[in-house]
């Protein structure tokens, strides 16, 4: 039987808050950058790709639902010419390095933001990146290898996929 699109699972997630000057959190902004990081590359260690940005406009007031909002995705799906042997990844400004992880098929990554002004008028800005993939019992060992690596957030069983 075929996967389907919703079959989609998340094997890692990492999650980042914005860490700069106290002061500055509580002025106005009008928008944020997100900076991230994705290159593809071959088992010699050459690689492609690299730093991107995508920026944030339009904050949530403090009364509404908060909403991720999509900056970036990236799929690899079986059969899909020049599949690459591995990935490097990181979100510039809040990861000290890169994370470098196999890569496989199916495979995808979302860099996703939210951003509210708070009740007292500070910015509240949070950006994550998550991992997802569709799960069998051939792929498990490469999803664990793949989850501990990439997930920060602690919200896969990496042991469980």
């Amino acid at each position: 039987m075929a996967s389907a699109i919703n079959d989609w699972e998340l094997i890692g997630s990492r999650t980042y808050s914005w860490k700069g000057n106290e002061i500055l959190r509580c002025k106005h902004w009008d928008k944020v950058a997100i900076r991230w990081h994705l290159s593809t590359c071959d088992e010699a260690g050459k690689c492609e790709g690299g730093t991107n940005v995508d920026y944030a406009t339009k904050a949530q007031n403090w009364t509404e639902m908060p909403v991720w909002r999509n900056a970036f995705t990236f799929v690899q799906v079986p059969g899909q010419p020049n599949k690459t042997q591995y990935l490097r990844l990181g979100l510039t400004g809040y990861d000290s390095r890169k994370t470098q992880v196999e890569a496989f098929a199916p495979l995808k990554i979302d860099v996703d933001w939210r951003w509210q002004v708070t009740k007292d008028g500070c910015n509240n800005f949070v950006v994550r990146m998550s991992a997802m993939s569709m799960i069998d019992d051939k792929m498990r060992p490469k999803l664990e290898q793949f989850c501990r690596l990439f997930d920060k957030d602690h919200f896969v069983d990496c042991t469980n996929l």
